[in-house]
């Protein structure tokens, strides 16, 4: 274990990096616990969930990794497909979504179908696998999943996640309720 004051240590247990693990725990749980959930309510507790995400890794800071390995995932395939499954029957029609092509994509069209399932479950799985090596306490490991999951933020679940509750947003201010039937 590192000394008390040195730069990993104090990054590993700062405020902000606590908060957001707190977010990101939070957020794993919920989807973890979704059997009994309801449309409605998923939606809203969505919206809470991914907005205290978002606003708490942005508090975190910098780091630098000090391994040279990656760390390894936690989710399983299985998992995530689960995950999305169950998410994708919860929004039901609700869950597909257009968004533009992102750069370094081979679809020629400007528009691309998409779900919120999708992104949930790739957000869920960042999560997860960080908060997974973070509850280790081992503070190297700490500080390099910390690293890597921002570094991933800014490459896509970042984008994923402003995505997805862009989406959620629109159903939540348009009082959907995935559940109800028309």
């Amino acid at each position: 274990m590192q000394e008390e004051g040195t730069p990993v240590h104090n990054y590993v247990y700062s405020s902000a990096l606590v908060e957001f693990v707190r977010a990101a725990n939070a957020f794993c749980a919920f989807l973890e616990q979704l059997k009994d959930t309801e449309g409605r309510t998923f939606i809203v507790d969505s919206v809470k969930h991914l907005s205290t995400v978002y606003a708490s890794i942005i508090n975190t800071g910098e780091t630098e990794p000090v391994l040279e390995s990656p760390s390894e995932p936690a989710v399983t395939e299985q998992e995530w497909s689960e995950l999305f499954q169950r998410i994708a029957m919860i929004l039901g029609p609700y869950n597909d979504i257009l968004r533009m092509v992102d750069e370094g994509e081979f679809d020629r069209s400007e528009l691309v179908n998409h779900t919120i399932s999708e992104d949930l479950a790739d957000i869920y799985q960042e999560l997860r696998d960080f908060t997974t090596i973070y509850s280790r306490g081992m503070e190297e490991l700490m500080n390099d999943a910390a690293w890597e999951l921002k570094e991933h933020f800014a490459e896509h679940w970042g984008a994923k996640l402003l995505r997805a509750l862009q989406a959620l947003h629109l159903l939540y201010v348009r009082g959907i309720d995935p559940g109800e039937k028309e």
